[in-house]
């Protein structure tokens, strides 16, 4: 099948691509960009069920066969969507719509609470996650898109294996059932943490933190690393030590 061709940023079916740069769109179409030489070979070599692919964008004639919609850009329009700047082609993915997280419900495994709007930051949490056999990652409302550009280029492709749910409330809203923990500058120092094999570990966005609620502080079990010189670690730094920890204990 010849591919198709598009040099005009009106065309509509561009548009749509324009959108899927940002989380909205993402989630309205359930389709995102998959970037990247190495994800995007690996991927054909190896596709996942749970994706289907959809489109392949060139801005030049394609070097391999595929049985997807070929489309060919203009130079610049593929410029603007390639915006990690891979100058290779681009798969366009669909995926079925994350399930609601019943909260209510007591933990299975390690599933962390995620609020995190970085797409960067995000993107290296779920790559610590998926290394550390978290079960589950609940995005909250705040959080930003994991299947963004950015963030699976920051997840080296691991957010394609994780196991995601989301929760329309923001995380102050919460209810603590079960064994839930967080990191903060004071408490049980993360080495002598009785680590249970069912929980909820709550990351907070760099900065503003957790912005957690009284209640919720009087449930929470608080993780302190020690530090010398610094106040505090990173914070994906400081969740990848703590799985690190629970994958050790479990």
């Amino acid at each position: 099948m010849k591919p198709l061709e598009i040099s005009s940023s009106a065309n509509s079916q561009y548009k749509v691509w324009q959108s899927l740069l940002s989380s909205k769109g993402i989630k309205e179409h359930q389709q995102f960009f998959l970037m990247g030489l190495k994800l995007v070979e690996e991927f054909l070599l190896r596709p996942q069920k749970k994706f289907k692919i959809e489109y392949v964008l060139f801005h030049q004639l394609p070097s391999f066969e595929t049985t997807a919609k070929t489309t060919i850009l203009s130079r610049d329009l593929f410029k603007e969507l390639d915006v990690l700047g891979t100058n290779s082609p681009l798969l366009v993915l669909s995926f079925q719509a994350f399930a609601a997280k019943e909260i209510e419900k007591n933990p299975e495994g390690l599933e962390i609470i995620c609020p995190l709007g970085d797409p960067r930051n995000l993107g290296a949490l779920i790559r610590s996650a998926v290394g550390f056999c978290a079960r589950e990652m609940i995005l909250t409302q705040e959080s930003t898109h994991p299947f963004l550009p950015h963030s699976l280029k920051a997840s080296a492709g691991a957010a394609l294996a994780m196991n995601f749910s989301v929760i329309k409330e923001k995380l102050a809203h919460l209810p603590l059932i079960g064994e839930n923990f967080a990191l903060e500058l004071h408490g049980t120092n993360l080495s002598k943490v009785q680590w249970p094999k069912n929980l909820r570990l709550w990351v907070g966005e760099e900065g503003p933190g957790l912005g957690l609620t009284h209640e919720q502080k009087r449930l929470m079990q608080f993780i302190h690393i020690p530090t010398s010189g610094i106040e505090s670690l990173n914070a994906t730094i400081s969740a990848t030590l703590a799985l690190w920890e629970w994958k050790k204990s479990n």
